[in-house]
């Protein structure tokens, strides 16, 4: 009892044992419980936090669009552009217009200011461009849209050698399918034409009855919609009435009436007109290898994580290729959750990996158990960091992910420089209490500085401004929350720890290794103090010498670096996983000309495939015409890079020849 009043009078009263991190190594409970709660809370967060391949950021874009029909891009800037300039220009917010007249097309994108209420400049772009009474008869209504970038976890691609009309079904089969799974929520089809029923009366027949093509469609349009009616009130309730005349079908239309006389005859559009069901007058469907396809994104919404929506997708498809017909075949065109599995495994691998390492090494050079806590304040630092992520508005993407790795050979520097100076003082025979308190207490200005000098590197990339600092700013707010973490776990949590901790072994295999491990640590300082020391004193004795020696490796080095036999690139090669040719058409191509060019360039494609044996490295040839016939895209797809030898650079300078 006198020893523990004692001990609590000499804890407070005297300088040595003052202070928060005194307070923190003689309360180990304090210590404990934060650890806990950082150890907890972060593990929590890791299975709470919102995943995502890359960060999900709103960008300050609105864009107009307004379709013209028939237009020349000169008439598209007088009448579309001209009047929706004059229409925004007295819209607060709005930092930079970017107008482009098409062929048939104008659309004009708005940049805001930074900083500005989007929804309220989104609506005063859309109320002003409402008001436009200039627009041409013949343009189309304005779409305006808030640009907002889409999660997309993976693309499917269906494609074989049928009609793109079942193709087209099997897509939209394929879409309800996935659509209908709990942990999917938004599915695109893309490159896939539009359903379109064509209505053709031949000239002649107009004149028979007095009619123009602009009647025809008038009356087209009034005899497919439905219409709301009111409503009756009955003894037995209300009932909604409502004029269902929408038709979708080309035979739903052929019964629509063209003209009635008086006499009650009537002329339908199937009497004068042939109507079928298609698709829009394109020449040219998106293929894979000259085979009609279909692609089908997959996007993650909410809180949706892209592990959980690839795996649903992975397990649909093995299903639902078993139903396919004969000839049609489906493949992955793009991963991104592949990508982000992979860099979530590099992260973890590292971070085990960089675990045992320091525990191995500081085994050999220090204590086990004080080697054991130094290795779990990193561990503290990195799981504890997690529960800060929701805090400051981070998920777990592969830029967050990248900044752990980046951080990962930083933040055990200060917890080993702690641990280092307590073990000193042990060895120089202080108990472990006052070990843990002095040698903190000498090393937390140093440790604090330098972790703040590093924070301090990385806070200019948190005002990175525009897009792309919307993109990076996980980086730098994911390293400087960690490192502030170590820097609470070094200086209070660590000291803790190892002042409650013995140097000794109860057990005798325990005992065995404690003692292995000191006569390696014993033959160490041995070595330092002998041969490391001799040799320090000869390079002090000597500095001239010294410095002039560590320059001229510089020189040596630096000459043979900036001279060019190192050679130098602004990027690392990495293999392509496709290869691009684009091909520009004139303005005015039409889908003919643009599907004929196409195919040309396919099959000369394909025939480069047999002639050199390409199906080894590459999957096959995609081919898309795209910005109103006026774009090509062609582009081969390579296998994965461990499968082949072959580099992107041998197959373009093949490719380009045999084009």
């Amino acid at each position: 009892s006198s020893m523990s009043i004692g001990t609590e009078s000499h804890s407070g009263g005297t300088p040595e044992f003052a202070g928060p991190i005194a307070w923190m190594a003689h309360h180990p409970i304090a210590a404990n419980l934060l650890m806990l709660l950082l150890i907890g809370g972060g593990i929590w967060a890791a299975f709470n936090v919102q995943k995502e391949v890359f960060p999900e950021f709103t960008l300050d874009i609105v864009n107009v669009t307004v379709s013209y029909p028939g237009a020349a891009p000169t008439e598209v800037e007088q009448g579309i552009l001209r009047p929706v300039e004059s229409a925004i220009l007295g819209v607060a917010g709005i930092k930079e217009i970017v107008s482009t007249a098409r062929e048939g097309q104008g659309s004009v994108q708005i940049e805001l200011v930074e900083g500005t209420d989007r929804m309220k400049a989104f609506q005063d772009i859309d109320q002003a461009v409402a008001r436009i009474r200039t627009f041409p008869d013949d343009s189309e209504e304005p779409e305006v849209t808030l640009v907002t970038p889409q999660q997309e976890v993976m693309e499917l691609v269906l494609y074989g050698q049928v009609d793109i009309w079942t193709l087209r079904k099997l897509a939209e089969q394929l879409r309800d399918r996935l659509l209908s799974d709990p942990s999917i929520t938004q599915v695109d089809l893309g490159n896939a034409p539009d359903y379109v029923t064509h209505v053709e009366i031949p000239q002649q027949r107009l004149r028979e009855y007095g009619l123009t093509l602009g009647q025809v469609a008038a009356i087209i349009r009034q005899s497919s919609e439905d219409i709301p009616a009111g409503t009756v009130e009955t003894q037995g309730g209300e009932v909604l009435l409502r004029l269902k005349e929408r038709r979708q079908w080309a035979d739903e239309f052929s019964g629509i009436e063209i003209i009635t006389s008086d006499s009650g005859a009537t002329v339908t559009l199937g009497d004068i007109a042939t109507i079928t069901d298609g698709f829009e007058e394109i020449g040219f469907h998106s293929q894979f290898n000259q085979q009609p396809s279909v692609q089908i994104g997959v996007y993650r919404v909410g809180e949706q994580s892209p592990l959980e929506v690839a795996n649903s997708v992975e397990a649909i498809m093995a299903d639902f290729e078993t139903t396919l017909p004969t000839g049609v075949l489906w493949r992955i065109d793009s991963n991104s959750a592949k990508d982000y599995d992979q860099r979530l495994t590099l992260l973890l691998t590292n971070g085990f990996l960089a675990i045992g390492i320091v525990m191995l090494i500081l085994s050999l050079f220090l204590e086990i158990r004080l080697a054991f806590w130094v290795m779990m304040g990193m561990t503290i630092s990195f799981i504890g960091s997690l529960l800060f992520l929701p805090v400051i508005g981070v998920s777990i993407n592969m830029i967050s992910m990248f900044a752990f790795l980046v951080v990962l050979g930083i933040v055990v520097d200060d917890a080993i420089v702690v641990g280092e100076n307590v073990y000193e003082h042990r060895q120089e025979g202080l108990d472990n209490m006052t070990a843990a308190i002095k040698g903190a207490r000498e090393i937390a200005m140093p440790v604090t500085f330098t972790i703040l000098t590093t924070i301090v590197a990385f806070v200019p990339l948190l005002f990175i401004p525009g897009t792309l600092g919307k993109f990076w700013w996980p980086l730098p707010a994911v390293v400087i929350t960690v490192l502030a973490i170590s820097l609470i776990e070094a200086l209070y949590i660590l000291p803790a720890h190892l002042a409650h901790s013995s140097s000794t072994t109860r057990t005798s295999a325990g005992a065995k290794i404690h003692g292995w491990q000191q006569s390696f640590a014993r033959a160490f300082s041995h070595f330092v103090n002998t041969r490391f020391r001799s040799l320090l004193d000869l390079c002090l004795r000597h500095r001239y010498i010294t410095v002039t020696f560590a320059l001229a490796i510089f020189v040596v080095v630096g000459s043979y670096a900036f001279s060019g036999h190192m050679g130098t690139i602004m990027m690392p090669e990495v293999a392509a996983d496709e290869i691009e040719a684009g091909i520009r058409l004139p303005v005015g191509t039409t889908p003919d000309q643009a599907a004929r060019v196409a195919d040309e360039v396919t099959t000369s494609t394909l025939r480069m495939f047999e002639e050199h044996n390409l199906h080894e490295v590459a999957e096959g040839v995609k081919t898309n015409v795209r910005g109103n016939q006026s774009f090509i895209d062609v582009e081969i797809v390579m296998k994965p890079p461990d499968e082949h030898d072959t580099t992107a650079e041998e197959i373009i300078t093949l490719w380009r020849d045999q084009i």
